[in-house]
């Protein structure tokens, strides 16, 4: 979009001389606060009827090549059944790197209990359509980087779209799988590899997300890039709404 001289700001990449390193630290400190406060969005990937899309538009193939940034555990419990015409956020809900200590997030209004452990809703048999399942589904969301920029360098990696990806409860195993084989072959963590995601039909669940790796990350500049993105994607994860 264009933008009006009145309107442009540089920044620039070097160090003000002028300014003390105490001074300098301690600005680092308050931006990183002032961040911290924010809640800025992430796009999300659809799964709908067991078709991938994003933005609206269907992603060919049914399938997307990127790098897993973060995989948090969330937990949702919906009072309704679900209803994929009328959409609807969780009633209570939980996000968290580990699923150790769990609890309700801050947005939660009504929270079902003070922890996720012990709460009447995780427990199995809670389902309330029937069956030994659990009223609140413990699933997992990824916060994905297109694999596209991984190829145009470090520079790029910095202003790349991120986008939220919810697996579904009968797909969770399949990312746990995808996470260890790629430990025990390659040796690398999720965030240092390109993956394939796709969705597929499934006879049992309608469809399911599978995972395989592609390549290894190509560089250090472009890992470290990564490993900023990744610190960036916790950041805004845990401030998501649902």
């Amino acid at each position: 979009m264009a933008t009006s001289k009145e309107t442009q700001v540089a920044v620039k990449a070097e160090t003000p001389l002028s300014l003390p390193q105490d001074v300098l630290a301690g600005l680092a400190e308050i931006a990183k606060d002032e961040a911290a406060k924010e809640r800025p969005s992430l796009s999300k990937i659809s799964l709908k009827s067991g078709v991938m899309s994003y933005g609206g538009a269907p992603m060919p193939g049914n399938k997307v090549e990127a790098v897993i940034l973060t995989a948090s555990y969330r937990n949702a419990y919906y009072a309704e059944r679900f209803d994929p015409n009328n959409i609807k956020n969780p009633n209570c809900f939980a996000l968290a790197e580990s699923d150790d200590d769990m609890a309700p997030h801050d947005n939660v209004a009504e929270p079902e209990h003070d922890t996720c452990d012990g709460c009447p809703k995780a427990e199995w048999g809670s389902d309330p359509n029937g069956g030994r399942g659990k009223a609140c589904k413990q699933t997992r969301r990824l916060v994905l980087m297109p694999a596209t920029v991984i190829d145009e360098g470090a520079e790029k990696l910095k202003s790349a779209e991120l986008a939220v990806l919810d697996l579904p409860v009968t797909s969770v195993k399949n990312y746990s799988q995808f996470v260890n084989t790629l430990s025990a072959s390659a040796g690398v963590p999720v965030w240092a590899a390109v993956a394939q995601i796709s969705v597929v039909p499934d006879a049992k669940t309608q469809f399911k997300v599978l995972f395989q790796a592609m390549r290894i990350v190509p560089s250090m500049d472009v890992l470290d890039a990564i490993k900023l993105r990744k610190e960036e994607a916790v950041r805004i994860d845990r401030k998501s709404v649902v």
